[in-house]
């Protein structure tokens, strides 16, 4: 029994270890598979570039007609979107490009510390060489010098059998001695002439290197101009789509937000409003009072106006919009569509301008944007129909609403839902 439940552990164990190296594997894999290459992100900007010049060409047969049309406009963000596309790519191409620098820097250190270590070693080498060499001369000079009797002159010298074995095993012993030194000189000399072709490879491997570098660097300040003249081009662009869309908005009822270039900025009120939101604790289905947001007017209107211009998700252009607006002129009273309490207030000269938050529980929270006034602080406790804010303009807006928002768990959904 015992010896089958180890039999069992092992084959669990096993099981476990083979799941894990899968998981790892398919984890490294991701990893990879989100990493582009330089190639690759340099084509990508090849083809976000053509769809840029293609965009322009019909911007500029479009220009020659009218600019205030929605179709002119539709087009102008178009651009505006693929110009992020191409700052995204540049950006993407400028961090593989400071990384291989990196890489490369850290490699020419280490190749120059490689250098000197092995002129070191080469000097060491060469030093024992020479006093070797220096005494096998000196020995060979004094052999000449004393004129030394050759080997069957000394053993015919001998007196006694005794005296020839003595002297045959000296002449022997330096006969080797003088071999072993040969050897010894002739093995330093191959070590010095390898290590010399060595420290030569090094050398070339460190001037190329150098040569790349100075590339790369070249390769990266280009990078760092050309992301600066596009997000030039970028603001450019959105400054007239945006006095394209006033003007527009003057002759309908529809009322947009403003087109933000800082994409910073905008994912840092979503940050902001994701962090209010999660230390506010609510979680839940999104109901209230019994509400499952089925459109059963459990949350009120937010201004005394039932009228529409924008709804959620799209404006009529297309483009994303998470809520739902108003066209209230500038100081109509904004009420809070149900009893809750106010977890952020903000006051911003883009994306939401003005705007509040209320958490009304259950995972529920609405939102208020383009206010003149703020009426209500946080940690306020407020009741349904409280006038919490004046309508206004402010941030990325083209003419006065009110921009309303509801959230289940800080993600946007119809507040048509809702009301």
């Amino acid at each position: 029994m015992q010896s089958k439940s180890k039999i069992w552990l092992r084959r669990l164990f096993c099981l476990l270890c083979s799941f894990v190296l899968v998981l790892t594997a398919g984890v490294s894999s991701a990893f990879v598979a989100e990493a582009k290459s330089r190639s690759e992100l340099e084509s990508e900007k090849s083809k976000i570039q053509s769809r840029i010049n293609s965009t322009q060409s019909k911007l500029n047969s479009l220009s020659k007609q009218k600019k205030d049309t929605q179709e002119y406009i539709n087009t102008l963000q178009e651009k505006i979107s693929l110009l992020q596309d191409k700052i995204s790519n540049l950006e993407s191409d400028k961090n593989a490009l400071q990384s291989e620098i990196d890489a490369t820097q850290a490699k020419i250190e280490k190749t120059a510390a490689d250098i000197e270590e092995t002129q070191r070693q080469i000097d060491q080498k060469q030093k024992e060489f020479d006093a070797t060499y220096a005494e096998y001369c000196q020995r060979l000079r004094a052999m000449y010098i004393s004129g030394s009797a050759s080997t069957l002159e000394v053993l015919l010298t001998c007196s006694d059998l005794s005296s020839l074995l003595t002297r045959s095993e000296m002449i022997k012993s330096v006969s080797q001695q003088d071999s072993a030194t040969l050897d010894s000189l002739m093995k330093k000399m191959e070590e010095i002439e390898a290590q010399k072709q060595k420290l030569e490879e090094k050398r070339n491997q460190l001037n190329a290197d150098k040569k790349s570098l100075e590339t790369d660097k070249a390769a990266l300040q280009k990078n760092i101009n050309d992301i600066s003249s596009t997000k030039a081009d970028l603001d450019s662009e959105a400054a007239e789509c945006n006095a394209q869309m006033r003007k527009l908005s003057k002759q309908s009822s529809e009322y947009q937000e403003a087109i933000e270039t800082d994409q910073k900025q905008l994912q840092q009120v979503q940050n902001d409003i994701s962090a209010a939101i999660a230390a506010a604790g609510s979680h839940g289905s999104g109901s209230i009072s019994g509400s499952h947001g089925s459109g059963n007017g459990r949350l009120r209107y937010p201004t005394d106006s039932r009228s529409i211009s924008a709804g959620y998700p799209n404006y009529s252009s297309g483009r994303y919009h998470g809520g739902i607006d108003f066209p209230v002129s500038t100081g109509s009273n904004v009420y809070a569509a149900a009893s809750g309490t106010v977890i952020l207030v903000k006051y911003l000269n883009y994306s939401y301008g003005r705007y509040l938050i209320i958490d009304h529980g259950d995972g529920l929270s609405t939102l208020y944007a383009h206010n003149s006034q703020i009426l209500v602080s946080v940690g306020e406790k407020v009741s349904a129909g409280q006038v919490v804010a004046k309508s206004g303009s402010t941030g990325n807006s083209t003419g006065p609403h009110c921009h309303f928002e509801v959230r289940v768990n800080g993600s946007q959904v119809n507040p048509l839902n809702y009301l």
